[in-house]
């Protein structure tokens, strides 16, 4: 693709977005892939190609069907303006005023096409508001230490939701005997056969209700995410989680992986802070998923077993290889009882699953929910209840 239509379908992108265009985050690139595999570049094809990979909305489609007769004049040589919107900031990280519509994410121009200098970028719910957009959500953005300044909220509505949350994904038998296919049940036994004055009958048996869960649980504290979730909950979600699955190792993870497991094991989510900002653990870097997730297959792949529930909490939003992510998904499926995918971004009703990371790991996933505050984990964990898992969060159904 030559530099001049790359250059317009990212400036096509940007003037559907200042129009209000729900595009997804990953839609140039998406575009461009889709433009690069035409066989005919005629007008109609180009057309189709743009529409289904820009378009998202029905209501959209007036918008795009009049900028794209803008688009076609430019990419033909013509110097027809974008109306009102010709002025906009193209995609670049350090512009000031660039209208991202629900859905996007500041990104690099170059970035955001084939063999660009930044890779494969992707965007997810919500125009970033920092200041520091440009090394936050870039690929090694600077980490830096967590601070919270104290944990407020409801940690009770958290720890009861955890609770529920627990009960739906007990992969582990627990402490409560109920009929089953395990040992033999001998005071059942005895009182069947005071009963029946001593007559012989089958031997039933007992095993441990599963009322007991264990896995692993990922949390991406990239800028990206830490934008979009309430920490105080999430601090609590992993303080719970910790004190009630036996254990379960936590990673945090942006552009590394690290095993804060012992900050959890503590009286109280603030406490938890106060451990986690006393040992100098940093967070709010850019994003690699896979390589953190490699780095668990590499050093300890035992950690994950048959029974055990994974849980990734992560916008999907990869700055490192997409195809080393799909490798790495699709071994934690292979491994794991069950991969949970909790979701910030999934929050906003809008929200598809349209990032290149997020699409890479979804064929491997159980489950695939919205998280960014309690009222998001105690439905996610009502409807994991009643439903078992689901893709709800991709297919649009939500929680109902």
């Amino acid at each position: 693709m030559d530099d001049h239509l790359r250059a317009e379908l990212v400036r096509f992108a940007t003037a559907l977005r200042a129009g209000g265009v729900a595009v997804p985050g990953d839609g140039a690139l998406a575009a461009a892939d889709a433009l690069a595999a035409l066989d005919d570049r005629g007008r109609e094809a180009v057309r189709a190609a743009l529409r289904a990979t820009l378009c998202t909305r029905p209501a959209d489609e007036d918008v795009f069907a009049s900028r794209f007769e803008t688009f076609w004049t430019r990419v033909r040589g013509g110097d027809t303006a974008y109306g009102d919107d010709d002025g906009v900031a193209t995609l670049d990280t350090s512009a000031e005023g660039v209208a991202d519509a629900p859905g996007q994410m500041v990104v690099d121009e170059n970035a955001a096409m084939p063999g660009g200098a930044g890779g494969e970028r992707s965007g997810g719910v919500g125009p970033s508001q920092s200041e520091r957009a440009g090394s936050q959500y870039s690929a090694d953005g600077a980490s830096e230490r967590v601070s919270l300044d104290g944990v407020r909220g409801d940690e009770g509505s958290v720890d009861d939701a955890v609770a529920t949350f627990t009960d739906a994904v007990a992969s582990l038998p627990g402490r409560r005997w109920g009929r089953g296919t395990g040992a033999p049940d001998v005071r059942r036994a005895l009182r069947r056969g005071a009963a029946t004055g001593g007559v012989p009958l089958p031997l039933p048996e007992r095993e441990r209700e599963r009322s007991a869960a264990r896995g692993l649980v990922f949390v991406d504290v990239s800028g990206s995410v830490l934008d979009h979730l309430d920490r105080d909950v999430l601090i609590g979600f992993c303080h719970a989680i910790r004190r009630r699955w036996r254990r379960t190792p936590i990673y945090f993870f942006d552009t590394a992986l690290r095993d804060v497991s012992g900050a959890f094991d503590v009286s109280s989510p603030a406490a938890a802070a106060d451990v986690l900002e006393s040992t100098r653990v940093e967070w709010g870097g850019g994003t690699r998923i896979g390589d953190a997730l490699a780095g668990l297959h590499r050093e300890r792949p035992e950690r994950v077993g048959r029974h055990d529930t994974v849980v990734v909490v992560s916008d999907g939003i990869e700055r490192g290889d997409t195809d080393g992510l799909r490798e790495q998904a699709a071994w934690l499926s292979r491994r794991a009882g069950r991969v949970l995918w909790l979701n910030p971004l999934a929050a906003d009703e809008r929200w598809t699953p349209s990032a290149p990371g997020m699409r890479a790991v979804l064929p491997y996933l159980d489950g695939l929910y919205a998280f960014a505050d309690t009222d998001d984990l105690a439905a996610l964990a009502a409807d994991l209840k009643r439903h078992g898992p689901t893709l709800r969060a991709a297919d649009g159904r939500g929680s109902a």
